[in-house]
């Protein structure tokens, strides 16, 4: 019986989600430079002809590597900052999910390739893959903002200083962690990162 529409499509779709997998796995354990799509088409079980029918080259597969990490830190701040109750919950909602996100397997191969990238070349070498960093981050930057200026208005957080410099504190410091202890802040139980920074954002 031949295959219908939707099964093919997520084949398709089943397919593309395993060359991606398989491709941020490589791609953290050896850089970009180091391992080439016939080694990715080994290592997910397909022929390379299949993985070029998905995506024409390998700057591709990787550019959807990015994509899909961008994604989802993006997707996680956007639903922390739609859910119920006050700054304080919300914001706490999101850094857990957000740690549990960047340490998960997927999430945590995300975070390694982005901080090679970034030693290697700053926010320029994403631009070569169409990535623009700016964008994302304003876009993080404004999410994360908004739960702060909630907090602000009931009470959960400091009044006297902007929403945009608390959430320049908070980047600063999670983006600091991990980029001068990639390995050890993984071992940083989620509450003593969760009291740093409400020290650091002085909530009180």
């Amino acid at each position: 019986m031949p295959r219908t529409k939707i099964q093919t499509e997520q084949i398709r779709a089943e397919s593309r989600a395993k060359i991606i997998a398989t491709a941020r796995h490589l791609f953290a354990e050896r850089g970009f430079d180091g391992c080439n799509v016939s080694e990715i088409a080994k290592q997910a079980g397909m022929s390379q002809g299949n993985i070029y029918w998905h995506f024409p080259s390998k700057e591709a597969i990787f550019q959807a590597v990015l994509v899909e990490g961008f994604q989802a830190n993006g997707g996680t701040m956007t639903e922390s900052a739609m859910s119920e109750g006050n700054g304080l919950e919300k914001f706490n909602r999101f850094l857990s999910a957000f740690l549990s996100l960047s340490r998960e397997q997927g999430g945590d191969e995300f975070v390694m390739i982005m901080l090679t990238f970034l030693a290697q070349g700053g926010v320029g070498k994403f631009a070569e893959f169409g990535i623009s960093t700016e964008q994302i981050g304003s876009g993080y930057h404004q999410v994360l903002n908004a739960i702060f200026a909630q907090g602000q208005a009931d009470g959960s957080f400091r009044t006297d200083l902007d929403p945009n410099l608390l959430t320049t504190f908070f980047f600063s410091f999670i983006n600091g962690l991990m980029l001068m202890y990639p390995r050890e802040w993984r071992g940083i139980p989620d509450v003593v990162i969760r009291e740093a920074l409400l020290r650091l954002l002085d909530r009180k």
